[in-house]
């Protein structure tokens, strides 16, 4: 199962523009990120899904999605996935969970991630209760993690139309992805986990993006204690987190950050 991304020099395209500076018009060229349509193709056409994405990282991006779905729960029920680039899609064969795919297929219309990003699990099933301690951590390390973080994000600073995303324990970070949608690189994350091996129950993901209700469902789903972003923390997202246990770490930029939720797994130094 290997991935076949596009060549970075096809990630970020040139675009004409003019530009406006005190009311003056100046011809020039801008860095625009590249989004494509990409197909799932779930068992020999059974069932078939759209994305809008960054054409990239799409081998984790597709299985992170269906694990956050309820559609993939164990690495044996994966048996291949296949990309192809040329055509924009990827095939997936494994022991999927139909009555997952039957409910993703009603409820969701899926574009680059702003609107319908969450997931179409029932977070009241018994299946999901709160999280486990997962991991404790000082403020200074997070903040020394979020700026190695931010320090691999080099499309997200060039071109300010994408998210980033990483996963790290309390010494590094471990895994690290980009896409135009924040539930897209979220996805990567957890794909790309699931598919190293790796336990993500005491990690935490760090993100560009404001850590909304959809994300915190997402992250409920794939067992995560805490979330960490430079951007804004929404009342929803909040109520969520509480409910189930979760960390939620808002605005961290510089020296400071907003802990909302899950007050006893960030501990002063």
């Amino acid at each position: 199962m290997t991935d076949a991304p596009l060549p970075p020099d096809n990630l970020i395209q040139d675009c004409p523009i003019r530009r406006f500076e005190d009311g003056a018009p100046k011809a020039m060229v801008d860095k625009v990120i590249t989004e494509a349509r990409i197909e799932l193709d779930l068992n020999d056409g059974k069932h078939s899904l759209a994305m809008l994405c960054l054409p990239h990282d799409l081998e984790s991006l597709a299985v992170g999605f269906l694990i956050g779905e309820g559609a993939l729960r164990d690495r044996s029920e994966l048996h291949d996935v296949r990309v192809n680039v040329e055509n924009n899609k990827v095939f997936i064969h494994g022991d999927l969970d139909e009555d997952a795919l039957e409910a993703m297929a009603s409820r969701w219309t899926w574009g680059t991630g702003c609107g319908s990003g969450g997931t179409g699990r029932d977070l009241d099933s018994p299946a999901f209760g709160r999280v486990g301690q997962g991991l404790t951590i000082g403020p200074n390390k997070l903040i020394e993690l979020a700026r190695t973080f931010t320090g691999k994000a080099d499309m997200w600073k060039s071109t300010g139309g994408l998210h980033a995303c990483a996963l790290a324990d309390t010494e590094k970070v471990l895994l690290f992805a980009e896409d135009v949608g924040r539930h897209n690189a979220f996805d990567k994350i957890m794909g790309r986990a699931f598919l190293d091996g790796i336990d993500v129950t005491d990690k935490m993901v760090l993100m560009t993006g404001r850590l909304s209700a959809e994300i915190v469902s997402k992250a409920v789903a794939c067992g995560l204690s805490m979330l960490v972003s430079r951007s804004a923390v929404t009342a929803l997202g909040a109520k969520l987190a509480g409910r189930f246990g979760l960390t939620l770490v808002g605005f961290l930029r510089g020296k400071r950050l907003n802990v909302y939720t899950g007050f006893d797994r960030v501990v002063a130094d």
